[in-house]
């Protein structure tokens, strides 16, 4: 029989903050919020948000957020059982959890199980049906700029409730659902939160992440996997030369809405297995958000792919992709700004072969 634990009881015992500090994260106070540099990329101004009267936290660096579950998970590369028994075994011993408990594994990232891949298709099914119902979702989602036919055709949904019922019915258990994040208990972990998935080649969903609608920290939640390059699959798919690589999940929408073959990093920290995709797939164009961040991120990009990536300023002093893509000419803006990139980068690169020929010339 598969042991009970008791989830509040262990929320309880083991604050956000202490978990996170226990890590050893330096963190300090903002307000109400306290923030650090996150230990799960290369953070170099602090990034990292805990909001200690709700008991969770997010990146704004690497999108990573959730409870003391998903932080204690994700640093010890465990899934939600198993982290819960780590827990639950050092509910003894006083705050912070023992340091042991809080060091990273190194471990494979392991497959998706038959299961946990039953279970996200089915709540993404679920999603898009609530999101066709849902005037406030669709409304949302037009105000960003995205067509009722984009967020149709890449299965754009809504939590509107229901997911453990839903699942009952399809004949799949709801511990795969819980140890993805997407139920606690019987209650829907994303609900009231639009859900954006990602689509492997043949259009079933693999992944998928969750923004409020309200506002609401965090902004995003993620399922307790490793986060994918966010369209990758359709990009293979479609057989693109060449991609658009973005930063959050509306930028990559605002590309798809753009029919632009495109990417998203979820954040600036790019992985290993998220480079060396990129590497795979010829010209690689850069558009991050226009801040400190983002320039960063893609300066480094550039520094590790060469000649095949242009970085792209936004034009119009727009921050990112998705508040470009809610004016009018958003589309031809960006498409001009790609063009003068390439120009430049072209005549960089001419101008750099001449200077080599006369100097062996000399």
């Amino acid at each position: 029989m598969a042991e009970v634990f008791d989830i509040e009881a262990i929320r309880a015992r083991h604050p956000i903050a202490h978990a996170v500090a226990g890590a050893g994260v330096e963190l300090r106070r903002s307000g109400r919020r306290l923030i650090g540099l996150c230990p799960f990329h290369e953070d170099r101004t602090p990034s990292l948000v805990i909001y200690a009267e709700s008991g969770r936290y997010f990146c704004f660096g690497c999108d990573s957020g959730g409870d003391v579950f998903d932080f204690v998970g994700r640093l010890r590369g465990t899934g939600f059982r198993e982290t819960a028994a780590l827990l639950a075994a050092s509910a003894g011993e006083r705050h912070p959890p023992p340091a042991a408990l809080l060091t990273p594994l190194r471990r494979p990232v392991r497959p998706v199980a038959a299961d946990e891949a039953a279970v996200i298709e089915a709540a993404v099914a679920l999603y898009a049906g609530q999101y066709r119902r849902s005037r406030k979702a669709r409304s949302y989602v037009r105000g960003r700029g995205l067509g009722d036919g984009v967020a149709a055709g890449l299965r754009v949904g809504f939590a509107g409730g229901g997911l453990a019922r839903h699942l009952g019915k399809s004949g799949l258990g709801l511990d795969a659902a819980r140890e993805l994040g997407l139920l606690t208990g019987e209650r829907d972990t994303l609900s009231g939160r639009i859900v954006v998935p990602d689509l492997d080649r043949r259009g079933l969903a693999t992944w998928l992440t969750a923004r409020s609608l309200d506002g609401r920290e965090p902004r995003y939640l993620n399922l307790r996997l490793p986060s994918p390059l966010l369209g990758l699959g359709q990009v293979r798919r479609a057989g693109a030369s060449a991609v658009v690589v973005t930063e959050g999940p509306f930028d990559w929408l605002t590309l798809c809405g753009w029919r632009l073959p495109g990417v998203a990093l979820l954040g600036t920290h790019v992985s290993r297995g998220a480079l060396a995709a990129l590497r795979s797939l010829g010209r690689v164009y850069l558009a991050l958000d226009a801040d400190g961040p983002g320039l960063g991120a893609a300066a480094r990009l550039r520094s590790e792919l060469g000649v095949r990536a242009t970085v792209v300023p936004l034009p119009g002093g727009a921050h990112d992709l998705s508040e470009l893509g809610r004016r009018r000419d958003g589309r031809a803006a960006f498409l001009d700004s790609l063009h003068d990139a390439r120009t430049r980068e072209e005549e960089s690169c001419r101008t750099a072969t001449e200077h080599e020929r006369s100097g062996r010339a000399a």
